[in-house]
C-alpha cells in the first residue's frame, strides 16, 4: 500500500480510538457523580451547583485551549488534559462528602475542556484535501460509540461499586492519553490550511453554522438534565433503582451513537435546514415523553430519541465549524464552549427549578427550551437557500 494510504488509515483509526476512550471515562465519570451526591443525601439544588461549576470551569479552557493551541501545538495540551481527567476520577472515588466531589468533578470537567478542542483542530490538521469530512466521521463514531458501549456496561459496574466506575473512568483517560503518545510518535502530523473545496463551500454555511450552534447548545443543555438532573427525579421522585436509573439513561447515549452514525454515513444533511429543525422537533417531543412518564420504558425510548437528535445537530455544528474560514482552534473552542454552555445552564437552571418547582421541573425546561430552540431555527433558517 502507498505510504500516503497507510499513513491516512493510521490517522484515521487513532481519531476513531482516541475519543472512544475518552468518552467512555466521561460516562462512568457523569454515572457516578450524580448517584454518590444522591447517595450522600444532597438536595437536587446541591447536585445542580456541582454540575453548573464543573462546566463553568471547563467553558473558559474551551475558548482558552483551542486558540492557544495554535502557538504552543496540540499534543502539549491534549496529553496532560488527559491526565489530569484521570487525576480528578481517581480522587473523587475517595470523597466522602458533596463538597469533597466538587474539586475532583471540576478537575476533571475543566480537564475535558483541554482536550477535546485542540484534538478536533488536530483532525482538521491531519486531513488531507478531501479527507474532512471522513475524519470527522471516524472522530464522531469514535466518542458516540465508546459513549454507547460505556452506558451499556456501565449498569453493571454501578453494581460492583461506584468507586470502580470512577477506577474505570481513571484507566480511560490515561488509555486516551497513551494512544495520542503513540500516534505523535508514529505520524509526521503536517499542518494543513482549509481546502480550496472547503472553503468554497464554507461560503455558504453562515445561517446554517449559526442554527446547528443553537441546536448544538439545547441538546447539551439536554444532556446535562438527562445525565446529572434526573437521576435526583428517578430515585426520589419515582422511586427508582440505580441500575434502573442508569439503563434508562444508557440510552440517550445509545440514541446519541446511531444519530451520528446516521449523519456520518453520507451528506444527506448537509447544506439543509430541515435535518436540524426536525431534530429539535424530536428533542421537543422526547422531553415531553419524559415529563410524562413515571415508567421506565417509555422514558427510555424518549432519551434514545433524543440523543439520535442530538448525533445529528452535533454532526452539522462541528462539520460547518471546521469548514468554516478561519483558525480551526478556536471553531473548535467554540463549538467544544457550547457543550459547556449547555451543561452549566442545564445544571443551573435545572437545579434552581427543581428545588423550587418539583423534581421533574428540569424537563420541562427542557421541552420548553427545545420549543423556543425550534421556533428561532425555523426563523434563521428562513433566511437560507434550502
Amino acid at each position: 500500500m502507498h505510504q500516503g494510504g497507510r499513513q491516512t488509515i493510521r490517522n484515521r483509526v487513532f481519531v476513531f480510538l482516541i475519543p472512544w476512550f475518552m468518552d467512555c471515562g466521561i460516562v462512568f465519570l457523569q454515572t457516578a457523580m450524580p448517584l454518590i451526591v444522591v447517595r450522600l443525601g444532597a438536595s437536587a439544588l446541591i447536585l445542580g451547583t456541582i454540575g453548573w461549576i464543573g462546566q463553568a470551569f471547563r467553558l473558559p479552557m474551551c475558548l482558552f485551549v483551542g486558540q492557544f493551541s495554535e502557538r504552543v501545538g496540540r499534543i502539549v495540551i491534549i496529553v496532560p488534559a488527559a491526565c489530569a481527567f484521570a487525576l480528578g476520577c481517581l480522587l473523587m472515588s475517595f470523597a466522602g462528602s458533596p463538597w469533597q466531589i466538587l474539586p475532583c468533578y471540576v478537575i476533571a470537567l475543566a480537564s475535558v475542556g483541554g482536550f477535546y478542542a485542540p484534538l478536533q483542530a488536530l483532525v482538521g490538521d491531519v486531513s488531507q484535501r478531501h479527507e474532512l469530512r471522513k475524519n470527522l466521521g471516524a472522530f464522531n463514531l469514535g466518542w458516540c460509540a465508546g459513549s454507547a458501549v460505556a452506558a451499556l456496561c456501565v449498569p453493571f459496574l454501578v453494581s460492583w461499586g461506584l468507586d470502580r466506575t470512577l477506577y474505570a473512568g481513571s484507566a480511560a483517560g490515561l488509555v486516551a492519553a497513551s494512544l495520542v503518545l503513540l500516534w505523535h510518535s508514529c505520524c509526521h502530523r503536517k499542518q494543513n490550511g482549509a481546502t480550496t473545496e472547503i472553503q468554497e463551500e464554507a461560503s455558504t454555511y453562515g445561517w446554517l453554522l449559526l442554527i446547528s450552534r443553537i441546536g448544538h447548545f439545547v441538546s447539551y443543555y439536554g444532556y446535562s438534565t438527562i445525565r446529572i438532573m434526573f437521576p435526583k427525579h428517578a430515585i426520589t421522585g419515582l422511586g427508582w433503582t440505580e441500575v434502573m436509573v442508569t439503563w434508562a439513561t444508557a440510552q440517550h447515549l445509545v440514541g446519541l451513537g446511531v444519530g451520528v452514525t446516521v449523519a456520518g454515513l453520507s451528506g444527506w444533511w448537509r447544506g439543509k435546514v430541515w435535518p436540524i429543525a426536525g431534530a429539535l422537533g424530536i428533542m421537543t417531543v422526547s422531553a415531553v415523553v419524559a415529563t410524562l412518564s413515571r415508567i421506565v420504558v417509555p422514558t427510555a425510548l424518549a432519551f434514545f430519541a433524543f440523543g439520535l437528535s442530538q448525533g445529528i445537530v452535533y454532526t452539522a455544528a462541528l462539520y460547518y465549524g471546521l469548514s468554516a474560514d478561519g483558525a480551526r482552534g478556536r471553531n473548535a473552542g467554540v463549538h467544544e464552549s457550547l457543550v459547556a454552555a449547555g451543561g452549566i445552564s442545564g445544571c443551573l437552571l435545572g437545579g434552581i427549578a427543581a428545588q423550587k418547582v418539583g423534581l421533574v421541573a428540569p424537563v420541562v425546561l427542557l421541552s420548553v427550551l427545545s420549543c423556543f430552540a425550534l421556533t428561532a431555527v425555523l426563523f434563521f433558517g428562513s433566511r437560507t437557500d434550502k
